[in-house]
């Protein structure tokens, strides 16, 4: 009997040994790196904040081949960290929760490494190739242009120097496009070619943190990144002015842009082929989730009142195809629908200057703007005048 107990005994301290191990390993992110070195050196890992960094652990290395093991604990949501050797760079990882990773580094040469058993950290490795070739472009086609006097050459390389930025632009547009629901859309927006000059800095690249942002909302909407990300929005909204809309709005009817798109049948219908009607041109995305919450408010207003003269004109900023067809099917969207399936900020969204989703315009019978951002029952009061 007392053989039995201690047995018993011996199983419940195992039991609960092994619930405490499991305990302490729930949500844990593990990164196993094999880093090669001339030198002896330090390797750490910094957890990367919204606006700060963090150092969370460090290992010492020698010269040659080093393992090394760093351990993040009650890891929620997905991460990024820092991984650098003083004086050879750094390695941007993004990390969910239990993910285990692999690290292959050469410290001599710290950008040509390999990840393995991390989705996120597989884009950022993407996103930094990308940019640091770039970078590289940048600085050679300077380099080329101080050293000239033609001033032919010199407006030539210019027109390649801005080229590469708008080629880098347009890859990291195309990026958060297809990877909206990533955190790695958050290191695309952010990204720099120098201390003075990021990636997106123009005031059309709004719409594209407003995206972002309004995922990170949906997904993580306690998290430091999604309350940073908005904090960030509402600073752009105080800068960038709508002055173009602004004028637009007070001019005649001919300045309004013409818009002429595909439905899912692929009919090509034009904006101006509604004059005469009352036209809601609604901009939206089946990706975003406030888009889709207006869509079901639409729907009534649109019933309401579409025996009056109302119609609907609505431009998807979706890049693929069966993502917006579907979204169609599924909410029973009425109205035109239409869409350019661009990879990057669409021509319309540009002209009628979208920086947030849903945008709408009220246009009258006149083709003339008369309300911007109408939503629920302010939308049907104005509709209730002008019908």
């Amino acid at each position: 009997m007392n053989l039995l107990k201690k047995y018993l005994g011996f199983c419940v301290v195992a039991m609960a040994m092994l619930f405490a191990s499991s305990c302490n390993n729930k949500d844990a992110v593990v990164v196993d790196i094999k880093v090669k070195s001339k030198n002896d050196s330090k390797i750490y890992i910094d957890k990367l904040n919204f606006a700060s960094s963090q150092v969370i652990d460090s290992s010492d290395i020698s010269a040659g081949d080093n393992s090394v093991r760093f351990k993040m604990r009650t890891v929620t949501e997905p991460t990024f960290y820092v991984v650098r050797v003083p004086q050879k760079g750094a390695i941007t990882l993004l990390c969910e929760p239990n993910e285990k990773v692999n690290l292959i580094i050469n410290a001599e040469n710290i950008n040509d490494y390999t990840v393995i058993g991390s989705k996120g950290s597989v884009f950022t490795k993407e996103l930094s190739a990308k940019l640091n070739d770039s970078k590289s472009k940048l600085i050679d086609l300077r380099a080329k242009y101080n050293s000239t006097q033609d001033e032919i050459k010199k407006k030539m390389i210019e027109q390649e120097y801005y080229a590469a930025i708008d080629s880098q632009r347009a890859y990291n547009s195309r990026f958060i496009w297809k990877n909206a629901m990533s955190r790695a859309s958050v290191m695309a927006l952010y990204q720099k070619f120098d201390d003075n000059l990021y990636v997106f800095d123009r005031g059309e690249d709004l719409v594209l943190f407003k995206v972002v942002g309004s995922s990170l909302r949906a997904l993580y909407p306690n998290s430091e990144y999604t309350k940073g990300m908005l904090a960030d929005i509402k600073r752009m909204e105080g800068i960038i002015r709508s002055a173009k809309i602004k004028n637009m709005i007070s001019q005649s009817v001919e300045t309004i842009p013409d818009i002429s798109l595909s439905t899912p049948k692929g009919d090509i219908v034009k904006l101006s082929s509604l004059k005469g009607k009352v036209v809601l041109l609604n901009f939206w995305a089946s990706f975003d989730q406030t888009s889709m919450m207006d869509i079901r408010e639409l729907i009534e207003t649109y019933n309401q009142f579409k025996g009056k003269g109302f119609e609907l004109y609505q431009v998807s900023l979706d890049s693929n195809r069966e993502d917006w067809v579907n979204a169609i099917e599924s909410a029973g969207l009425p109205g035109i629908n239409v869409c350019e399936l661009s990879p990057n900020v669409t021509v319309s969204a540009r002209v009628y200057n979208v920086n947030q989703l849903p945008t709408n315009y009220l246009i009258d019978r006149n083709h003339t703007i008369v309300g911007k951002n109408l939503f629920g029952e302010e939308l049907k009061k104005k509709l209730r005048e002008i019908l």
